[in-house]
């Protein structure tokens, strides 16, 4: 399917162009099917519903255009509430436990960087917890009904990562993710005490839990980013951007946190991903504080692809993420520790 087109109106829209995607809609209508399923993949219909509609633009793209990204948006509205209400009961759950977690992305920025509570799709509900209160979270969950992984699937996952999924009680389930930690093992070196020391009182409902501050949420989506090979679904680029824009937000600061992680190559090739989808969000100190080495640039530039909305091109085949994963390692000299690092990791998953 060529698609182009349609992609560059997205982002056209995305960016609050408004004069760049009338004149592409008026040179060539974009097709309505193709555009909705883009906003699908992207992540961002009921954002660029939202969008359009606050900038009166609602019929900009056509009526086919504007009636399925009005059902899509009334879905996510009820998806959203459903999830919104799980969340707050784990959040009434926890908080009695003596659990006081941190809100991660979606349940995050929703509640701070968007007008309306449908304006964006939640897919999960992450929460980061200290790691000596993993084990309480998880057991006062499960207590309610929360639904963990059996063994021996439990123990791969205590592992081998951070994180552990949970499902919520209930005809519809949602999905939960525990976190101890973030980033990925043998790639960051993330000091989750300093995160949740620098960590900023959120309210939920009348709720008072943390979320991370404006520098750790950047740097945290920009590896998010890097972890799912650079894919499509752009509200986290949006978010980065709306982030970036918080009063006091420095980009030097970001870099700190990125070096002493470990993610300073990897972030700076996302944001090559970044400034190729919009150009002008972030402010040049983004890129002069995180410049893509240009080892890293060359050893990918076979894998760039030309498509609007892509950095790379195959980026679900193993080959093409081993590449990525490469490129992206601080010190290229510990690949051959990383690739072993996760064929035991698979080994493991496959034994277990």
């Amino acid at each position: 399917m060529n698609d182009r087109h349609e992609a560059r109106v997205l982002l056209a829209v995305l960016g609050e162009r408004w004069d760049a995607a009338a004149t592409l809609q008026h040179g060539r209508a974009v097709d309505p099917t193709t555009f909705v399923a883009l906003c699908n993949a992207s992540d961002v219909a009921a954002t660029v519903h939202a969008m359009m509609s606050r900038a009166g633009h609602s019929n900009l793209l056509g009526g086919d255009v504007t009636a399925e990204l009005t059902r899509v948006r009334a879905k996510v509205r009820v998806d959203n509430l459903l999830l919104l209400a799980r969340f707050e009961q784990a959040l009434d759950l926890l908080l009695a436990a003596g659990v006081r977690p941190v809100a991660l992305k979606g349940v995050d920025v929703l509640h701070r960087l968007y007008r309306s509570f449908d304006e964006r799709s939640l897919d999960d509900v992450d929460l980061l917890v200290p790691g000596d209160q993993r084990d309480l979270a998880i057991a006062t969950l499960e207590a309610a009904g929360f639904t963990g992984p059996a063994e021996p699937e439990r123990t791969h996952w205590f592992r081998s990562s951070f994180e552990l999924p949970l499902t919520s009680p209930g005809p519809v389930v949602v999905a939960f993710e525990v976190h101890w930690s973030l980033g990925q093992e043998m790639r960051y070196r993330i000091d989750p005490a300093a995160l949740l020391a620098r960590a900023v009182a959120l309210d939920i409902g009348g709720r008072s839990i943390l979320r991370l501050d404006e520098h750790d949420a950047v740097a945290h989506l920009l590896l998010h980013h890097v972890q799912h090979y650079f894919d499509r679904r752009l509200k986290w680029v949006i978010e980065v951007g709306l982030l970036a824009r918080s009063p006091g937000f420095s980009w030097p600061r970001v870099a700190e946190r990125l070096t002493a992680w470990g993610g300073r190559g990897a972030a700076g090739l996302a944001l090559v991903h970044l400034r190729k989808l919009f150009p002008e969000m972030l402010a040049v100190a983004a890129y002069d504080a995180l410049p893509a080495a240009a080892w890293r640039l060359l050893a990918t530039l076979p894998l760039r692809a030309t498509h609007p909305l892509d950095l790379y091109r195959g980026t679900r085949h193993r080959f093409v993420q081993l590449a990525i994963a490469a490129a992206a390692l601080e010190r290229p000299w510990d690949l051959p520790g990383y690739v072993r690092h996760r064929a035991v990791r698979d080994r493991r998953c496959d034994e277990e």
